[in-house]
């Protein structure tokens, strides 16, 4: 019987990557197969990382959890249904607990055509976090010319986001909602008309991300509603170019402020207090070698503004390759040394930037990187907790500090002369 229930899953599957694929040509459809095989296999890895290299982890127990939910619905399937409609807080008031019971709820919905298999339901989540990426990537190489292969290496094979966007964990499926609302509003930004099912699709990922990972949209929304903003205020009215960016900063500030008053942790009076208790909650229970270390970390704007540089670059490159002593710091690390050549490399296109017809875009996602970068370095100072956690970010700078890289695009160049 498991083999059975495999074996059409597998099929399913098969299926709709077949029927998908059909419609591709070119690079697309080039990439399309290896990506796949290769989100597939993280999702697989990820399970057995957790099971044979920690021995334990947040994924089973997410699993284990929705198991126990699933079997309430063979056994009484309305009872199963009055759990999944009620809300998370009817369960449980912690903010932890509301997001893990959130996921639960939607694994349980895979274990019940998946014979309740961890492995099967890890083979959807990828799945499905593939087949958002793939869309974005593709809406991106619509929206901006001659970005192919920037866009496959940041939403399709960049290592990490790759593993920590598989399998049953919260930024599986987080990421992929927020893949589709990139996706969706890059379309408005290029002046195309959404259909109500884009609109309902994108209401509906708004949703699962505020669940999941509401940190991500508190900085997401306001940098993306900003710049679709001034992109028609700047078509329609004649301002300054000396004025274009204050007023980016201000409507961005004014929109931030609102968000911050939808969730008790973003209050302007608790959010510096919420970084530092978590800095220290996490330095208590680190070793050294694993944790940013920061000088004198308080819930005060002034000791924020002081640390933030150093977050910043922490988030972004650490570890270092003299800091890995396990193998999985030490894939980190080289690939942070990867990250650390190409912003260094990107540098030599900023003088083209205020001529390029996709300033505000890159302006949106290197704000959104550096601050969400910033804050998760700050409240989590656990660089193998944070390599995980970054996936919210990392393939937007993957992206803009890959989109015609000088070395990228003499390595592309001497491969095609070889």
């Amino acid at each position: 019987m498991p083999i059975l229930i495999l074996c059409i899953n597998f099929l399913v599957i098969a299926g709709i990557a077949f029927w998908w694929w059909r419609s591709l040509s070119g690079f697309a459809s080039s990439v399309f197969w290896p990506s796949l095989i290769f989100k597939l296999s993280a999702g697989i890895s990820l399970g057995l990382v957790y099971r044979y290299y920690y021995g334990s982890g947040d994924t089973f127990y997410f699993f284990e959890e929705a198991r126990e939910l699933a079997n309430i619905f063979f056994s009484n399937a309305w009872k199963y249904v009055q759990f999944i409609i009620q809300h998370p807080d009817a369960v449980s008031s912690e903010e932890g607990s509301l997001r893990t019971t959130f996921l639960v709820k939607v694994i349980s919905f895979f274990a019940l055509f998946t014979g309740s298999n961890y492995w099967i339901i890890s083979l959807w989540f990828s799945f499905i976090s593939f087949l958002a990426s793939f869309y974005l990537f593709m809406t991106v190489t619509k929206c901006v010319d001659k970005s192919e292969v920037a866009a496959a290496l940041a939403f399709l094979f960049f290592p990490s986001v790759i593993f920590w966007s598989a399998g049953i964990i919260k930024e599986s499926v987080g990421l992929a909602a927020l893949f589709m609302i990139t996706a969706f509003f890059l379309e408005q930004m290029k002046g195309e008309k959404g259909t109500i099912q884009g609109v309902i699709l994108t209401l509906v990922c708004l949703w699962i991300v505020w669940n999941l990972k509401y940190y991500w949209l508190a900085i997401f929304m306001p940098v993306v509603i900003t710049s679709i903003v001034c992109q028609y205020a700047f078509h329609y009215f004649k301002i300054s170019s000396r004025y274009k960016l204050i007023s980016w900063v201000l409507l961005f500030l004014l929109l931030t402020l609102g968000i911050s008053i939808t969730r008790p942790n973003f209050y302007p009076g608790r959010i510096l207090g919420v970084i530092a208790d978590n800095y220290h909650a996490f330095a208590a229970v680190s070793d050294r070698s694993d944790l940013i270390e920061y000088y004198k970390l308080s819930a005060t704007w002034q000791s924020i503004a002081l640390n933030s540089p150093w977050a910043l670059f922490s988030g972004l490159f650490r570890p270092f390759l003299w800091e890995a002593n396990n193998i999985l710091k030490i894939i980190a690390s080289i690939e942070n040394l990867f990250i650390l050549v190409l912003c260094f490399t990107s540098l030599s296109r900023l003088k083209v930037f205020s001529r390029s017809p996709h300033k505000l875009l890159a302006l949106s996602v290197i704000v959104y990187a550096v601050m969400l970068c910033i804050f998760l370095a700050l409240s989590t100072p656990n660089l193998g907790s944070l390599s995980r956690y970054k996936v919210g970010f990392l393939p937007f700078l993957v992206f803009i500090v890959s989109y015609k890289n000088p070395l990228i695009e003499h390595l592309l160049l001497f491969r095609k002369t070889k």
